[in-house]
Parts: structure tokens; sequence; C-alpha cells
């Protein structure tokens, strides 16, 4: 006797808890039904792609909108668009996911355990998403008529300048703006939309839709004028004869960051040079990179000091690239970072100064 088979069901049908066939539009399984997690898990994983192709980048969006301002009216105030919308685009992000993002008992909405990992992951889809964008726009085309890089003085002037002098040759048509600046000027221009391209020191790890990459550490040196009663001591100098001197300090000119503060006297310069010019007259001791206090260390202008807290171990000061995930380097652009990372790394091999075994420094945010 041959087997006669079922006729399938439609795609768009499932059994009810009773039997009954009922429409699933958004694929919502009665909880109790057996095999419902397994059904899922094909559906996501499996031949079938339809809980993919139900999530948008625009459901994404505006979950992450909504966690930042906290609620579906100010997101929709926002995006522009009516409240009901965003609460329903939500509502299938959460169908979709089989997961309740939002707590909604309290008068304004509060992502769930869930909500939270899932708002992780859709930051990086949009910001993912966002640079391929940006890489697709840039790839095949013209080197940009203009480049515009931010650069902390802390950077080695003979290697930019050498850069430059390269990059002049090879694009002789693109436009350069330079902004050699202080203590956490190079990322408020960056973040600001006037450099496309920065090199400095941040205080955090990574910043959100910014792109890093680390070029090097510069060597740097505690120091006083010769003339300045701490270069009178010989061997490691403790925290509480330091605690008796001023400290020349850098700072930024929106007072959002510091940099490496040890001494409870202190007084803050916005530019490198001009807080040099201080230290050689005999105001306080410092912390600067070698590179610019060596000339003076070698006419004994400035004197080098030992600090017992760091028990002689080289001191160095991290500097890094950055752009926005959404405006990557344009040709003439990557071209520029690819040669200045070159340099730098040659010139920091010239360096006489050991490195190993050092002690990364940081500026850190101030203190409000």
């Amino acid at each position: 006797m041959r087997a006669v088979p079922h006729a399938a069901k439609p795609a768009t049908e499932i059994p009810g808890a009773n039997g009954a066939v009922r429409p699933c539009g958004r694929r919502q399984l009665p909880r109790g039904m057996p095999g419902r997690s397994r059904y899922h898990r094909a559906q996501f994983f499996g031949g079938g792609t339809d809980m993919i192709n139900r999530m948008t980048l625009d459901q994404l969006l505006i979950l992450i909108t909504v966690s930042e301002l906290g609620s579906f009216s100010a997101a929709a105030r926002k995006l522009n668009r009516v409240q009901s919308a965003v609460s329903q685009s939500v509502q299938s992000l959460e169908d979709a996911l089989e997961l309740q993002l939002f707590d909604r008992s309290h008068k304004l909405p509060q992502l769930t355990d869930a909500g939270k990992a899932i708002l992780a992951d859709a930051k990086r889809i949009v910001s993912s998403a966002d640079a391929l964008r940006a890489r697709a726009k840039s790839i095949g085309t013209v080197a940009e008529p203009e480049i515009s890089l931010a650069i902390e003085q802390v950077f080695p002037n003979d290697v930019l300048i050498a850069t430059l002098d390269d990059f002049r040759a090879k694009y002789p048509l693109v436009s350069v703006t330079l902004f050699a600046e202080g203590l956490g000027a190079p990322e408020q221009s960056l973040l600001e939309g006037n450099a496309r391209l920065s090199i400095y020191s941040p205080a955090f790890n990574g910043l959100p839709g910014i792109q890093f990459q680390f070029l090097g550490n510069v060597p740097v040196s505690f120091v006083a004028s010769s003339q300045h009663p701490l270069a009178s001591i010989s061997g490691l100098i403790p925290q509480s004869e330091i605690d008796e001197h001023v400290q020349l300090t850098l700072t930024d000119r929106t007072r959002r960051y510091q940099g490496v503060v040890m001494g409870t006297k202190c007084w803050s310069f916005v530019d490198q040079f001009n807080r040099l010019d201080f230290a050689l007259n005999g105001f306080g001791w410092c912390v600067m990179p070698t590179h610019l206090a060596r000339p003076h260390l070698e006419t004994g202008r400035l004197v080098e000091l030992r600090l017992a807290i760091h028990q002689d171990r080289p001191l160095l000061f991290p500097l890094y690239a950055a752009y926005r995930v959404n405006e990557p380097p344009g040709l003439a652009a990557q071209w520029l970072l690819d040669n200045l990372r070159e340099r730098f790394s040659e010139w920091l091999e010239r360096q006489a100064r050991q490195t190993e075994n050092g002690i990364q420094i940081r500026i850190t945010p101030a203190a409000r």
C-alpha cells in the first residue's frame, strides 16, 4: 500500500494550542507548544532567515535612541516621527527576537536585562553598517581635495614635516589644514568635525564612533631647571619632597582633561612649549616629552629627575591615530597616515632611551 503524503501547511500558518490553524504574521508560537525553541533556532540559524529579514537597521536605531533619551516620545521627537510609529517599531523588534526589551510598568520605559544585552549588539551592528557605507563610498574614488589633520604637540615635529614633504610631492593638488594643538584639543577637533584625522593620546581606550590605531609610545621625562631645589637631590626623590614644590601640568581649554598630576601644588598650562619656558626659568618641575627636553638637558639648563615611585623605569606616552567610523580616511589621507606611521616607527627606533619594561602614562578626566 502506497503512503499518501500529508499536504504541507502554508508557511504563514501554524497549529494553535487546540490544533486549529491560525496566522502567524509575527511568528509568535504558543508558549506551551512543544518544540518552540527548536522552531525558532531553525528560523534564525537554519535555512529560514525570516527572523533576520524582519529585523531592520531602522528598528535597531530606534532602540538605541529610546534607550539614550529615556522615552518613546523623546525618541519620536528626535527622529521626527509619531510616537506610535516608534512604539510599534520597538514592539516589532521584540516580536522578532522573542524578547521583552523594555519594562513598561514604570512611568518611563526601562531596559530589561535582555534589552541591555541586545542594545550593546545593536550599537555594534549600526556602527558596522555606518562604516560599511562610508567604506563603500570611499572605494574607487579619487583623492580627496583637502585633508584636515589635528595633531598633539607631543608628536615629533621633524617626523610630521618629513611626511608632509613626501605628501605634497605625491598629492600636489590636495590642500592640508594642520592643527598643532595642546592637550585634549585634537580630540575636540575630531568630534566637532574640524579635523578628519587626529593624532593624540586619548584618556580612554575607546570612544563610541571613533576608530583608534596605536602608533607608538613617546618617551617622557621628569625635568626641572638646573637651578631648581629638586635638581640638587641625588638618587630617587620621595613623594614627600615632590609635594613641597610646584608641578607645571597640562590642561585643555575646556578643562575636560588634565595631564599627569603627581604633586599637591600645581600650575596648569594649555601650551606645551609655554610650559617648557616656565620650567626653564625655575617655576617648577614637570613631565616633558624627552625629545622636547633633550636639547636643554644636553646644555645643562634642565636636569632629569628620578622619582622613587617609578623606580627608574622608563615612562612612555602612547599616541594613536583616530578618525570617525563613518568618515574613514580617503585615498590621500590613508597614504599620509601610512607614511606617518612608518616614519614615526623609524623615529622611535632612533631614540636612545630604553623603553623595555616601561610604564605607560595617560591623561585623565579633570576633576570637577
